[in-house]
């Protein structure tokens, strides 16, 4: 599967590797394009009124943070990436 960085998400990555590996966040990265549906990711798909083909998927190790994504067609575009408690903020009134 084809995958494509936001700005935002390079961004949040800069953040999120101060709590968490950068390596753990590239080896999802390379599993999602060799495997999307691998249960070790967890694919969620999120209900959301302004993006219906959102999803999210776990970053490996299971440190409490996800990586939300939006699939169009082939490719996936990565948005963001965050802990549970902004996860749980931003998708709830999507």
């Amino acid at each position: 599967m084809q995958v494509e960085f936001d700005a935002k998400y390079e961004r949040s990555k800069k953040k999120v590797a101060k709590r968490i590996s950068v390596h753990k966040i590239e080896e999802t990265e390379i599993l999602f394009q060799s495997d999307p549906h691998h249960p070790k990711l967890a694919l969620k798909k999120i209900v959301c009124r302004r993006d219906k083909h959102k999803r999210s998927i776990r970053v490996l190790g299971d440190d409490g943070f996800r990586i939300l994504i939006s699939m169009r067609g082939d490719i996936a575009y990565f948005q963001d990436i965050m802990d549970h408690k902004k996860y749980d903020r931003l998708t709830k009134n999507c």
